[in-house]
């Protein structure tokens, strides 16, 4: 008896993951198909979270309006002529698509511009740090995990999966001339990420279970610093009399002197250079971001009954403070923790009103 009622729940629980899992799909497809924003207002929305970035922006922003754009317009076919088959209709789509190459330096928001932009569009994302990676996973983790690392963001759901957002964090640390364990290749690694890249269909091995999983219609956005990629471009351009920021000159020739994969170059055609965040930048993420850690302390000592203010002084410094330490944007959080640290400690019931913090306080906390 006991064994029946045993086998009749855990038949209502797997027909009510099916339904759930269905439910998932059909949100996201839905999204997907239902997508019209423009670059412009794409970047509009993005705007209110990644500060500066002006011109990176706009061609991110681009690329992957276009791609969702293009993706929903298939789709919405493809579900009309399978009889609402999510499956066949994403198997049935073919839509080409330019996946981003980002180069900038630490902080500069290559990695904040890609998640904000997956959670923009509606869909799954995963970052990647490419440093974690070998070419056959003795020396850190293999290239294959990366598509567990995608399915278990879209909730287990291979169809949801098929349509997110992968960022490869640190790609330039796999450049050939960059590994620093002679028995791990950095082309290894890089020729392992092809095939994903490309769009091929993959198995994932979750335990005894095998799940086929294309990454067709994923969109990919490759990130790193590129130290000294500068030097190549410059020296190429005075070699060839070539004028003007090296920014705008930058080809896969340049890439691939730096160690990269010709190959792979070759499957990244939107590449954007990010700009060093100025102390201008720094102080507008902290003062006008919805992803601010500035704002979250200020909300959340407001939950307390106290108003926390930070001077126009305190506030370059704080900056100032991000750009000597090289961390960007990334680095802020770090720095108002330290700065904040002892009165997020010490107020929160002991003290309500306006409570400022000045130069002289940030100089202090920093030493």
């Amino acid at each position: 008896m006991d064994n029946g009622i045993s086998k009749r729940k855990a038949q209502r629980i797997e027909e009510k993951i099916a339904q759930m899992r269905e439910d998932q799909e059909m949100e996201a497809v839905r999204e997907i198909i239902e997508f019209n924003k423009t670059p412009f207002e794409l970047k509009t929305d993005m705007d209110r979270f990644v500060i500066g970035q002006e011109h990176g922006k706009k061609i991110m922003c681009t690329a992957i309006a276009f791609h969702y754009r293009r993706l929903g317009q298939a789709l919405k076919k493809g579900m009309a002529d399978s009889g609402g088959d999510i499956d066949i209709a994403l198997r049935n789509t073919k839509t080409p698509k330019a996946n981003i190459m980002i180069i900038g330096p630490t902080g500069c928001g290559k990695t904040y511009t890609s998640e904000t932009a997956s959670n923009l569009v509606g869909v799954s994302f995963v970052h990647e740090d490419m440093t974690r990676f070998s070419e056959v996973g003795y020396v850190g983790q293999n290239a294959s995990d990366i598509l567990v690392d995608l399915l278990q963001a879209a909730g287990g759901n291979p169809n949801v999966a098929r349509m997110g957002i992968v960022y490869f964090d640190e790609i330039d640390k796999i450049a050939s001339e960059t590994i620093a364990y002679k028995d791990v290749s950095g082309r290894g690694v890089q020729k392992g990420l092809l095939h994903m890249v490309d769009g091929s269909e993959n198995t994932v091995h979750l335990g005894k279970e095998r799940i086929s999983l294309s990454t067709q219609h994923v969109l990919f956005i490759a990130g790193g610093a590129f130290e000294n990629l500068d030097t190549i471009v410059k020296k190429r351009m005075a070699r060839q009399g070539i004028e003007g920021d090296w920014r705008h000159h930058l080809t896969a020739d340049d890439l691939v002197e730096f160690g990269m994969e010709r190959q792979l170059v070759g499957r990244f055609p939107v590449r954007v250079v990010y700009d060093q965040l100025t102390i201008r930048d720094l102080k507008n993420i902290m003062t006008q971001s919805q992803g601010s850690a500035l704002l979250a302390y200020t909300h959340d000592l407001k939950a307390w009954g106290i108003d926390l203010e930070l001077t126009e002084d305190a506030l370059t410094e704080v900056a100032r403070r991000a750009e000597t330490e090289r961390t960007g944007a990334r680095g802020l959080v770090s720095i108002l923790h330290r700065v904040l640290l002892e009165d997020m400690y010490r107020l929160p019931g002991n003290f309500t009103g306006k409570f400022v913090v000045d130069q002289n306080t940030v100089r202090e906390r920093l030493g």
